[in-house]
């Protein structure tokens, strides 16, 4: 049974579980909340009359995947609400909950366009020693659909340690500062890839937090807290120094792997930068110029005459550099063109939509036109489908990264997917 926007959705959904708990006696039932991702860019580039076709077909795909029983109610413009009754099992109600993730994803075709969306999971139950009312049972999928999206997971169950109160600011940033020195830190490798040949160039190290409660975090979920804080030194220090004692590990079979690392807004203003970078690939006897330092937009525009003077410095240790999340800053072509940077990665929002909107095909492309005018490789992130990978190699596009290619993983994960065996032929060739 399928409820659309014209119900008030959460009344209704509330009202549903009641009625059931009360007519049919049921006391045994599955709540997937479902958050959609991209509803906004579709509205953006293809209008509001196709974010709601896009919405319907979705609603239609979801509704396909429940079994006539279950009931499925769209609680706003991008959360539904998937009623499962009577699940055998938590996993049966984790398969729905990945069926419905699976089929949101799938492309809509909106006239000679397509549009795609993406979505987490949140998952509770009700059931004797779960929840006991209608309302605690949506709140806690609410919690569950909460972290899922912030962490990017297809799905998350709903434990008690989701209800820990929201800690304040300066709370957040005493645990993460105690979790860096209690090791609870890890990094994993994205891959980045030469389009044009597919060939493996090297990977970015990603920071994450294995947090004793809450699981594997994401940087989303903690570095706007620590960013400005001298933790992010800290950070900077064990990414650094862990993705370097691993990429050197690498390199022994794979000559030319490169290793990236994020340098946040006050990392870039230190004065000591440049020493901190120096000392770690003198350690770890890695080739200062295999490391490239990513710096976003926006930070090099908070102070632009420092930014130069310290990216010049990084060129003189023959460190390179990645203008990071390019196109959602302020800088100048005349800026760009005097910067001291070697890279320039196009960000993942502009990125998504080229495979269905010309606007965002047409500024994709004159920014690789424009990267390649001033003499960078340009990386384009956020791919996370063949379409899109081939238009950027007709875009002439250099590197690329998203989902498609290859996800986040850990250093032996990672290993065995890119570099088992010889490994050497999955290295592009460097200069």
């Amino acid at each position: 049974m399928v409820t659309g926007p014209d119900f008030f959705g959460y009344t209704r959904l509330l009202r549903d579980i009641e009625n059931l708990r009360e007519s049919a006696g049921l006391d045994n039932m599955a709540l997937v909340l479902l958050r959609l991702k991209g509803v906004d860019e579709v509205n953006k580039t293809l209008g509001y009359t196709a974010g709601d076709e896009v919405l319907s077909a979705v609603a239609g795909r979801i509704a396909g995947v429940a079994r006539e029983q279950d009931c499925l109610t769209r609680l706003g413009g991008d959360l539904f609400a998937l009623l499962i009754r009577n699940p055998l099992h938590e996993g049966h109600a984790i398969l729905g909950a990945k069926k419905a993730v699976q089929v949101i994803t799938e492309p809509v075709a909106i006239g000679a366009n397509r549009a795609r969306l993406r979505a987490s999971a949140g998952i509770a139950f009700l059931a004797p020693g779960a929840a006991t009312t209608a309302e605690e049972f949506l709140r806690q999928g609410e919690l569950a659909v909460k972290e899922a999206a912030a962490g990017n997971d297809d799905y998350l169950v709903y434990r008690p340690a989701l209800d820990t109160v929201q800690q304040t600011p300066q709370a957040l940033w005493a645990e993460v500062d105690d979790a860096l020195h209690q090791g609870e830190f890890e990094i994993h490798y994205q891959p980045k890839l030469e389009l044009r040949t597919g060939r493996l160039i090297g990977a970015e190290a990603l920071a994450r937090w294995r947090h004793p409660v809450k699981g594997l975090l994401s940087p989303a979920q903690f570095m706007p807290v620590i960013e400005e804080t001298d933790s992010v030194r800290t950070l900077l220090w064990y990414v650094l120094n862990t993705g370097l004692r691993q990429a050197s590990a690498w390199q022994t079979h794979c000559p030319g792997f490169k290793i990236a690392v994020n340098a946040s807004p006050l990392s870039l203003a230190d004065t000591d930068l440049v020493a901190l970078l120096a000392d770690a690939t003198k350690i770890w006897h890695f080739p200062a110029d295999q490391l490239i330092l990513e710096i976003t937009e926006t930070a090099l525009m908070r102070s632009p005459k420092a930014s130069t003077g310290r990216l010049h410095q990084l060129r003189e240790l023959g460190v390179h550099v990645s203008i990071d999340d390019f196109g959602t800053g302020y800088s100048s072509l005349a800026y760009l063109k005097v910067l001291p940077a070697d890279e320039l990665k196009i960000d993942k929002s502009f990125v998504l939509p080229i495979t269905h909107s010309a606007t965002d095909r047409r500024l994709v492309e004159s920014i690789i036109q424009l990267g390649h005018a001033v003499g960078l490789e340009v990386v384009a992130e956020g791919i996370e489908d063949e379409a899109t990978a081939q238009t950027l190699v007709a875009m002439q596009c250099d590197i690329g990264q998203g989902y498609h290619l290859g996800r986040p993983l850990d250093a032996a994960a990672f290993e065995a997917r890119w570099l088992s065996g010889d490994g050497s032929s999955a290295i592009a060739a460097t200069a």
